[in-house]
């Protein structure tokens, strides 16, 4: 015959609770176990535009279609984003792009995370591009940035994100309603 046995703990010291392996519980308070990420901001491009962007400075906004932030968010101003709080952050870049390349010819398009650590001077961090090549009429393409980025100092180190495109006509794509040119932004963890 087998027995089961049960280990119980009983506490009827209120006031001072009981430790288990280092974790003291008292009545009624059970301690609270968080995780998960405590910042996640998404921006995105709310309209098309042609051409160059150095950096995109308009028509960005905050994206809030069946999402919300969470935490404090960033903060945006003509196009360089500020950080709410020092840490470890990831930031990505997702550009969407169309062109219509004349007697098959080739159109390439750049998209770049900018990084200032004096709240002055900006820096190429990380860089893709998206290269576009058919006879067809028109051609859509898409290029896809990251940066893990150690914020130590939140009035000196910003971001901005830019766009470069070959010969000045592909277009970069943006919505309003919904994603196609975006950049999110999530704190990892401590600095």
């Amino acid at each position: 015959m087998s027995e089961i046995q049960v280990n119980t703990i009983n506490e009827y010291t209120g006031a001072s609770g009981v430790t288990i392996d280092g974790l003291l519980i008292k009545d009624g308070a059970i301690p609270s176990i968080s995780g998960g990420l405590e910042e996640v901001d998404i921006w995105h491009l709310t309209s098309d535009f042609t051409g160059d962007a150095n950096p995109i400075s308009s028509n960005l906004s905050r994206f809030a279609t069946n999402w919300e932030k969470i935490g404090t968010g960033m903060t945006e101003s003509s196009g360089t984003f500020s950080f709410p709080s020092t840490g470890k952050w990831q930031i990505e870049f997702i550009a969407k792009y169309t062109t219509n390349p004349s007697n098959a010819a080739e159109r390439a398009a750049l998209n770049y995370i900018q990084v200032t650590t004096n709240n002055s001077t900006y820096t190429q961090y990380a860089a893709n591009s998206a290269n576009m090549y058919s006879t067809a009429t028109s051609i859509d393409g898409g290029a896809y940035t990251a940066l893990l980025l150690d914020v130590t100092d939140t009035a000196n180190i910003k971001v901005r994100f830019e766009i470069q495109e070959q010969a000045g006509t592909t277009k970069t794509q943006g919505n309003a309603s919904y994603l196609r040119t975006f950049m999110t932004f999530k704190k990892l963890g401590d600095t």
